[in-house]
Protein backbone atom coordinates (compact mmCIF):
# COMPACT_ATOMS: atom_id res chain seq x y z
CA UNK A 1 0.00 0.00 0.00
CA UNK A 2 1.75 3.68 -1.23
CA UNK A 3 1.10 6.25 1.69
CA UNK A 4 1.39 9.13 -0.63
CA UNK A 5 -1.79 10.53 -1.50
CA UNK A 6 -3.63 8.89 1.53
CA UNK A 7 -1.81 8.96 4.70
CA UNK A 8 0.50 12.54 3.31
CA UNK A 9 1.06 14.58 0.61
CA UNK A 10 4.27 16.25 -0.37
CA UNK A 11 3.65 20.16 0.04
CA UNK A 12 6.93 20.66 -1.14
CA UNK A 13 10.28 19.08 -2.16
CA UNK A 14 13.75 19.90 -2.64
CA UNK A 15 13.88 16.31 -3.93
CA UNK A 16 17.43 16.55 -4.89
CA UNK A 17 18.22 17.72 -1.70
CA UNK A 18 16.14 15.44 -0.04
CA UNK A 19 14.12 17.76 1.90
CA UNK A 20 10.08 17.28 1.55
CA UNK A 21 7.27 19.24 3.31
CA UNK A 22 4.83 16.80 3.88
CA UNK A 23 1.05 17.29 5.11
CA UNK A 24 -0.83 14.77 7.06
CA UNK A 25 -4.09 13.73 6.46
CA UNK A 26 -5.81 12.97 10.14
CA UNK A 27 -8.63 11.89 7.97
CA UNK A 28 -7.17 8.11 6.73
CA UNK A 29 -8.18 5.01 7.93
CA UNK A 30 -4.39 4.12 9.50
CA UNK A 31 -4.64 7.40 11.61
CA UNK A 32 -8.78 6.37 12.53
CA UNK A 33 -7.42 2.84 14.00
CA UNK A 34 -4.26 4.65 15.60
CA UNK A 35 -5.46 5.69 17.72
CA UNK A 36 -9.50 6.81 17.59
CA UNK A 37 -9.63 10.12 19.03
CA UNK A 38 -5.80 10.54 19.93
CA UNK A 39 -4.10 9.69 16.15
CA UNK A 40 -0.58 8.89 16.05
CA UNK A 41 1.47 8.33 12.91
CA UNK A 42 2.70 4.90 13.39
CA UNK A 43 6.66 4.29 13.24
CA UNK A 44 6.44 1.55 10.18
CA UNK A 45 4.59 4.42 8.40
CA UNK A 46 7.38 6.63 9.28
CA UNK A 47 9.60 4.31 7.45
CA UNK A 48 7.45 3.51 4.61
CA UNK A 49 7.26 7.29 3.87
CA UNK A 50 10.78 8.00 3.92
CA UNK A 51 10.87 4.52 1.37
CA UNK A 52 8.69 6.51 -0.84
CA UNK A 53 10.56 9.47 -1.08
CA UNK A 54 13.92 8.27 -1.10
CA UNK A 55 13.43 7.35 -4.85
CA UNK A 56 12.23 10.94 -5.82
CA UNK A 57 15.99 11.90 -4.62
CA UNK A 58 17.99 8.99 -5.55
CA UNK A 59 16.23 8.49 -9.47
CA UNK A 60 16.06 4.97 -8.97
CA UNK A 61 13.63 2.45 -6.78
CA UNK A 62 15.49 0.64 -3.50
CA UNK A 63 13.72 -1.84 -1.29
CA UNK A 64 14.35 -1.36 2.21
CA UNK A 65 16.89 -3.88 3.69
CA UNK A 66 17.06 -3.45 7.20
CA UNK A 67 16.63 -0.78 10.37
CA UNK A 68 19.75 0.12 11.54
CA UNK A 69 18.66 2.71 14.22
CA UNK A 70 15.24 3.96 14.90
CA UNK A 71 14.62 6.88 17.44
CA UNK A 72 10.94 7.96 18.02
CA UNK A 73 11.87 11.10 20.01
CA UNK A 74 7.96 12.62 19.84
CA UNK A 75 4.58 11.74 18.82
CA UNK A 76 3.56 12.89 15.30
CA UNK A 77 -0.37 13.65 16.22
CA UNK A 78 -1.75 14.80 12.59
CA UNK A 79 -4.09 17.22 14.58
CA UNK A 80 -1.50 19.03 16.46
CA UNK A 81 0.88 18.69 13.32
CA UNK A 82 -0.96 18.79 10.24
CA UNK A 83 2.70 19.40 8.50
CA UNK A 84 5.80 18.07 9.21
CA UNK A 85 9.65 18.23 7.07
CA UNK A 86 11.26 15.05 6.16
CA UNK A 87 14.81 15.17 5.30
CA UNK A 88 16.85 12.32 4.06
CA UNK A 89 20.22 13.12 4.93
CA UNK A 90 23.74 11.22 4.80
CA UNK A 91 22.83 9.29 1.51
CA UNK A 92 25.62 6.90 0.64
CA UNK A 93 25.23 4.62 -2.44
CA UNK A 94 27.76 1.68 -1.93
CA UNK A 95 27.58 0.24 -5.90
CA UNK A 96 29.66 -2.28 -5.07
CA UNK A 97 26.94 -3.89 -2.98
CA UNK A 98 24.04 -2.35 -3.95
CA UNK A 99 23.45 -0.61 -0.76
CA UNK A 100 22.07 2.34 -0.06
CA UNK A 101 22.82 3.95 3.25
CA UNK A 102 19.82 6.78 4.31
CA UNK A 103 19.92 8.71 7.41
CA UNK A 104 16.22 10.43 7.86
CA UNK A 105 14.69 13.29 10.40
CA UNK A 106 11.33 14.11 11.02
CA UNK A 107 11.05 17.29 12.68
CA UNK A 108 9.49 20.63 12.55
CA UNK A 109 10.92 24.16 13.65
CA UNK A 110 10.79 23.50 17.31
CA UNK A 111 10.44 19.44 17.65
CA UNK A 112 12.62 16.28 15.89
CA UNK A 113 10.11 13.77 16.30
CA UNK A 114 12.08 10.82 14.33
CA UNK A 115 15.90 9.97 13.78
CA UNK A 116 16.14 7.07 11.26
CA UNK A 117 19.43 4.94 10.11
CA UNK A 118 17.96 2.66 7.08
CA UNK A 119 19.94 0.45 4.59
CA UNK A 120 18.25 -0.48 1.07
CA UNK A 121 18.87 -2.54 -1.60
CA UNK A 122 18.51 -1.09 -5.39
CA UNK A 123 15.58 -2.43 -7.42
Amino acid sequence: MTLKNNLYNIVSSGADSGSFRLALNPDCGIYRAHFPGKPITPGVCIIQIVSELLPYTLGFNVELHSVSNAKFLAVINPLETPTVNCCLKKIMIDDEKEDVKVTAVFCNEDTIFTKLSLVYRKR
